[in-house]
């Protein structure tokens, strides 16, 4: 997707989620199919899929089939790899539960703008795939999220955080 190109709303991106795993087992896709889908009634989703296809993400005709248009499974597939790295992180790095992870995955992906989210999930993939593995202040932050208190030798790291003297990871 472009940098000037305003990104889907949350909405018209679940319709096009739909669309793509309805399109993995029945490829003569109708507005009912993806009404059904995702349980909205059929005037809110036949209202939907003509906004995605005015702006080309699928194919459409009224009363006809719908498929995925190469920008539409474009958008699937980035949306799908975003998702998946803001979760794995969350998952993974910051030890959130899988169906948390997923639920504030998405929450994440609509806070940011655009070139947020895209330098975001760059960082996220970045660091998932560096051969350093785990740096030692990750190491250092999962302590502290665990203990609720920084280690000894991070404290001093830690002194100027907004006044706090390190001490914003005691939650008690």
């Amino acid at each position: 997707m472009k940098q000037n190109e305003k990104k889907l709303s949350e909405s018209l991106e679940k319709y096009l989620l739909a669309i793509y795993d309805i399109s993995k087992n029945n490829p003569d896709i109708i507005v009912k199919d993806v009404a059904n889908y995702l349980g909205i009634g059929g005037a809110s989703t036949a209202t939907a899929i003509r906004t995605l296809a005015e702006k080309e993400y699928i194919n459409y005709v009224p009363y006809g089939t719908i498929t995925l248009t190469s920008k539409g499974l474009k958008a699937v597939q980035i949306k799908i790899y975003r998702h998946n790295t803001i979760s794995n992180f969350l998952n993974q790095v910051l030890e959130i539960d899988l169906d948390s992870s997923d639920k504030n995955a998405n929450a994440i992906e609509y806070s940011m703008t655009e070139d947020v989210l895209t330098k975001f999930v760059h960082f996220l993939d970045f660091m998932g795939k560096c051969s350093c593995k785990e740096p030692k202040w990750l190491n250092s932050c999962k302590h502290s999220l665990k203990a609720g208190k920084l280690l000894e030798k991070c404290a001093n790291c830690t002194q100027g955080c907004s006044g706090c003297q390190g001490g914003c990871y005691n939650m008690d």
